[in-house]
């Protein structure tokens, strides 16, 4: 309750002190404050406080109006209408700043102010008006007035001294020294400029009072404004102590003298407010600007050394005027001299292979409306060959001419280097994977395919080939006597009529065919698409062949063969073992056939 209960008491202490100069002093009262204290409270107080905010403003008030003499009945209704007309300034300015803890930043900000003080006010005075006593509408318009001044002037003034004094918005300027001096100073001389011109009984220096706000708006901003009419508001009630008029020189009615001036003061705010916003803005915009200098000063000081420690190159040129602008480090990168820059003037005549590289893959992008890349090969003058990578953005005219390129370029030697041995490497891994799949497969002393191979590639064969009602046959063979042929010539002679069987045996069976060998002298023929009795055929082709290969050239030799057809429910064991069984018989029955399996 501290906040609303100091509200209330220093509503009451205005009211008071306002009474007693005009009563006791018998003074034009030109500026009513406790309107403002009434506002400033609002603004300062959190919405979920307002009631007993209020509450304590609405004591006050009717106390005040009870010492003062007033009806029980009317102190309420002035209470009434000063309340209303709190809340209305009040709702209507925190919605124009959007926050209760904003101020003024523009001219919308000052004419949305103005209106909420002139809407609440004009509530206030309409409620208040069955309230009173007095003759005529001066009275009601006077108050109108002095309300409306005192929410424009001294509320601002009250928010300031609030949070000067908590310092608890750091956004608020603390005014200290020379400055602060120099702003009492201000407001000392415009109340002595406020005494002199209201005083003298001289018409015309109004604009004096005029400049004078200017000025110290020029100087000091908004608040400066609201301090000088007030210090103005102040001289008029020190020049008419006494029951005088606050301005002589109008040669008017006190009462009617002080409207003018006051009439007066709400021009001075609606001149020096809107002016106030707009220097207010000009320093946001200038204060902004600053800070993106600096950003951009910054961010300019770690690009330049970004570009320096990662050997980036620049180059910008302007295909209609020929200028051109080379960044020391991207002559450095292309051979040349750094002191060439920034433009070393026909450049094709100063690269090695005078600029051929690079302008036929700047030619072939001529037309690109996106930034693209390309490497190109450079040599020094110490003879060493460079890679570098450039990336290029080129601009075109209205009629879609290209009229420039920018460009930046790195060395990526080393990248490239690491590139091309990245891929040798990957493709001997290629090879030597190949290699090392084929010999996993393949049977080293002839090159047929060995055990695994052959076995699988029946495996893959047998579904096909019983899913379509499509024959295969699977001929085994081995060489008779072989042992015979190591124990009488040696295993060289023997393992060069494996070799001369294998390629007789490739020979003579279809290419879609395999032969492959299984085990030391033992051989698998599978044929698909082979009715038995061509399979028998080709089988006793085979063992005719080979007897007349060997015959020729070195020892003679024949083979025995076991032919197996597939059917229904074989797997690749029972085939091979019917193969083999068949196998078995042709060797017991004399050698140098072929048997069938059953």
């Amino acid at each position: 309750m501290r906040g609303p209960l100091v509200a209330g008491l220093l509503w009451g202490a205005f009211a008071l002190a306002s009474t007693l100069v005009r009563e006791a002093g018998g003074a034009v009262v030109l500026v009513w404050i406790p309107s403002a204290v009434a506002v400033a409270s609002l603004y300062a107080t959190p919405r979920r406080r307002w009631p007993a905010l209020i509450a304590a403003l609405f004591a006050a008030q009717v106390l005040t109006s009870l010492w003062r003499g007033t009806p029980p009945i009317a102190a309420a209704g002035f209470a009434f209408a000063n309340q209303v007309e709190a809340l209305v300034c009040a709702n209507l300015g925190i919605r124009v700043l959007g926050g209760r803890a904003k101020s003024p930043q523009t001219f919308n900000h000052v004419a949305g102010l103005f209106a909420a003080a002139l809407l609440g006010c004009t509530a206030g005075t309409l409620l208040s008006l069955p309230f009173r006593t007095g003759p005529g509408f001066w009275q009601p318009l006077h108050w109108f007035l002095a309300s409306v001044l005192g929410v424009l002037t001294a509320t601002p003034v009250l928010l300031y001294v609030r949070q000067w004094l908590s310092f608890g918005d750091q956004n608020v300027r603390f005014w200290k020294g020379e400055r602060f001096r120099g702003f009492l100073l201000t407001v000392a001389a415009m109340l002595a400029l406020g005494c002199l011109v209201f005083s003298l009984p001289v018409h015309g220096l109004t604009p004096v009072l005029f400049v004078a706000i200017v000025f110290a708006v020029f100087r000091y901003g908004q608040l400066a404004a609201a301090c000088g009419v007030i210090a103005y508001a102040i001289a008029g009630s020190l020049v008419s102590l006494g029951g005088g008029s606050p301005a002589p020189y109008l040669e008017l009615e006190p009462a009617t003298a002080s409207m003018v001036l006051q009439v007066q003061m709400l021009l001075m705010l609606a001149t020096a407010l809107p002016l106030a916003a707009m220097l207010m803005t000009r320093d946001r915009l200038e204060a902004g600007l600053r800070e993106t200098n600096e950003d951009l000063r910054a961010n300019l000081t770690i690009l330049n050394l970004t570009k320096t420690l990662a050997g980036i190159g620049r180059w910008q040129y302007n295909l209609e005027t020929g200028e051109q602008n080379w960044s020391e480090q991207m002559l450095t990168l292309n051979g040349l001299s750094a002191e060439l820059a920034p433009d070393p003037g026909d450049i094709r005549t100063l690269l090695s292979d005078r600029g051929e590289a690079l302008f036929t893959k700047l030619a072939e992008h001529r037309d690109a409306r996106i930034p693209y890349s390309f490497e190109y090969p450079v040599r020094h003058p110490d003879g060493s060959e460079h890679t570098l990578k450039m990336n290029v953005f080129n601009e075109f005219d209205g009629q879609g001419n290209r009229t420039a390129l920018f460009a930046v370029a790195m060395d990526v030697t080393e990248q490239v280097l690491r590139e091309q041995a990245l891929k040798h490497a990957r493709q001997q891994a290629i090879e030597q994977a190949a290699e090392a799949q084929k010999l996993a497969k393949t049977d080293p002393l002839t090159g047929l395919s060995n055990r695994r191979a052959t076995l699988d590639w029946l495996d893959s064969m047998m579904g096909p080939s019983l899913d379509i009602g499509e024959p295969l046959a699977v001929l085994i063979f081995d060489i008779d006597h072989f042992k015979r042929i190591n124990d009488t010539y040696g295993h060289q002679v023997g393992d060069q009529v494996i070799r001369k069987v294998s390629t007789t045996a490739r020979v003579q069976i279809r290419a879609e065919d395999l032969v492959g060998r299984i085990g030391g002298e033992e051989f698998v023929c599978i044929l698909s698409g082979v009715e038995g009795g061509e399979a028998r055929v080709l089988a006793e082709r085979l063992c005719s062949s080979i007897a007349e290969a060997t015959l020729r050239d070195g020892p003679a030799v024949t083979i025995s063969i076991g032919l197996a057809m597939l059917r229904e429910g074989d797997s690749v064991e029972t085939l091979m073992r019917r193969a083999d069984a068949a196998l078995y018989e042709a060797k017991e029955n004399g050698r140098n056939q072929v048997r069938r399996a059953a």
